[in-house]
């Protein structure tokens, strides 16, 4: 079979540790070579395509640790749910169009609710699972999340590590009174807002939480981590709210912090030696949702490894760019979205960076108004989205 061949020239391309101006050569699916100076057509063979991206900037595609948006895709509003195909088909598009190249599907087992059972969790796990190995606009992966409460999916949580269907597992307890609730009400409240259950109905749901956590059997969660372990699948904790509970989730195995709710819960992962993610929702808005870490004051201590987009993809990019505009830089700030996720994922010899040997998942930029803009995402070396269209401008008539 004839090699696929393709240029990409005069990019700023975003390379780990400093942006270049140059070009990339792709082979097949693969990084060939990084070139700076002149290229002329007589080192490129006569097959090769050539792309001139003068004014982009050239970045390794996205990978995406944590993102709700597959439940979003299902039900987009209460009591109206959509086939699972053709949500799954859906969302490929609008992850392509910025710049998520690997999205690992954030799919919580927790409350019963129209998506968050164990029934419905299930068939999309089966399915997203199944999607690994077909042709897409994504590479998809599958993040668990799993309530520590939720005590009666515990077997099916086995069953999905032992079948090989997780990709990433996390451990997360919304209990009021620790983590990302402090009291009961601001749990209610989210669960009347957000779920749209009545007063009454959060209210139960509250108090079955607080029952569920006092039954937590950790020796049977111990069980769960070692099978991860033993099928390479990596964990997470998720809303560590202080020093100590981070080194008890360390303690676990556990190698990234999701959402830590406090500086010093940040601090104490990143120097544990956890990778610390997160949500761009928070840099974009300028503060949490809820009160909690702002994500800024975070990554200007240092303390961050990746950026996640939790329920909001499309803010990965701008808060790519915000970070990029301070003194931590762009190809830093390009690295919590690319290299570092698949760093503490353990996918980083394949992707996460633009070097040669490397699958050729890659976004071409264009800044617009200083607003970044993927104008072409490409899949191991073929483009699954393109917007070639630029307005001019003309009047209406």
């Amino acid at each position: 079979m004839r090699s696929r061949e393709l240029l990409i020239t005069n990019a700023h391309i975003i390379l780990p540790d400093k942006v270049i101006e140059g070009h990339v050569h792709i082979k097949d699916d693969k990084i060939a070579a990084i070139l700076t100076g002149e290229v002329t057509r007589a080192r490129l063979t006569s097959e090769v395509q050539v792309i001139d991206a003068k004014g982009l900037h050239l970045m390794p595609g996205i990978i995406e640790t944590h993102s709700d948006a597959i439940e979003k895709e299902i039900q987009p509003r209460p009591n109206s749910i959509f086939p699972l195909e053709m949500a799954m088909y859906e969302l490929e598009k609008k992850m392509a169009g910025v710049g998520i190249t690997t999205l690992y599907h954030s799919i919580s087992s927790s409350d019963g609710t129209s998506v968050r059972n164990d029934e419905v969790v299930a068939n999309i796990i089966a399915y997203a699972a199944r999607r690994r190995k077909e042709p897409s606009m994504l590479r998809h992966r599958v993040h668990l999340r799993y309530e520590i409460t939720n005590i009666e999916g515990i077997p099916m949580v086995r069953n999905m590590l032992e079948q090989g269907q997780i990709d990433l597992l996390s451990l997360m307890d919304h209990t009021p009174g620790q983590g990302q609730y402090k009291t009961k009400e601001s749990l209610r409240d989210y669960l009347m807002g957000t779920e749209h259950l009545s007063f009454e109905e959060a209210g139960a749901t509250v108090d079955e939480l607080i029952q569920y956590q006092e039954q937590v059997d950790w020796e049977e969660i111990r069980e769960l981590i070692q099978l991860a372990h033993s099928k390479q699948v990596q964990l997470a904790s998720h809303d560590d709210d202080t020093s100590e509970k981070v080194q008890f989730m360390r303690g676990l195995g556990i190698l990234i912090s999701e959402f830590p709710v406090s500086m010093e819960a940040a601090k104490a992962a990143k120097s544990s030696g956890m990778y610390v993610s997160v949500g761009a929702p928070n840099i974009v808005r300028g503060s949490s949702h809820n009160r909690n870490l702002r994500a800024m004051d975070a990554i200007e201590a240092g303390v961050v490894d990746i950026l996640c987009s939790d329920y909001h993809p499309p803010s990965l990019l701008p808060a790519v760019s915000i970070i990029g505009n301070t003194d931590v830089g762009l190809a830093h700030a390009v690295r919590m979205v690319t290299l570092n996720p698949a760093l503490a994922l353990g996918i980083d010899q394949d992707y996460g960076s633009i070097e040669v040997g490397k699958v050729a998942d890659l976004v071409l930029l264009e800044m617009k108004n200083g607003y970044p803009l993927a104008r072409k995402t490409m899949i191991g070396g073929h483009f699954v989205y393109q917007s070639d269209y630029y307005f001019q401008g003309v009047e209406a008539r």
